[in-house]
């Protein structure tokens, strides 16, 4: 089973209405750069044959797992681990920037 770090994510662009979605992400030892990208469809696939994905929180150093989630507006995505820190969220992580 392999384990990736998420380093950061694409979100939905314009956003679904009234809320965006995580739409892949970038998975790399490096917080500041992503060796891969992941679509949230090979996030879902990969969870479901015992992978794991994590992210770590750059101030805490806290790591938070990553969970399959369907959206009660029906799209299916990823989230993190609730916990008691922020800033291993996937929803506050950096944006990807693949150029």
């Amino acid at each position: 089973m392999a384990s990736y770090r998420i380093v950061c994510t694409d979100q939905s662009n314009p956003p679904a209405p009234g809320h965006g979605h995580i739409i892949s992400v970038g998975v790399g030892s490096d917080p500041g750069k992503a060796s891969d990208k992941h679509s949230v469809d090979t996030v879902r696939t990969n969870l479901r044959n015992g992978d794991s994905y994590y992210t770590v929180g750059i101030s805490s150093g806290r790591t938070a797992y990553v969970d399959p989630y369907d959206c009660r507006c029906g799209v299916k995505t990823i989230k993190s681990r609730p916990d008691a820190v922020t800033d291993n969220n996937l929803d506050h992580l950096r944006l990807c920037n693949w150029s």
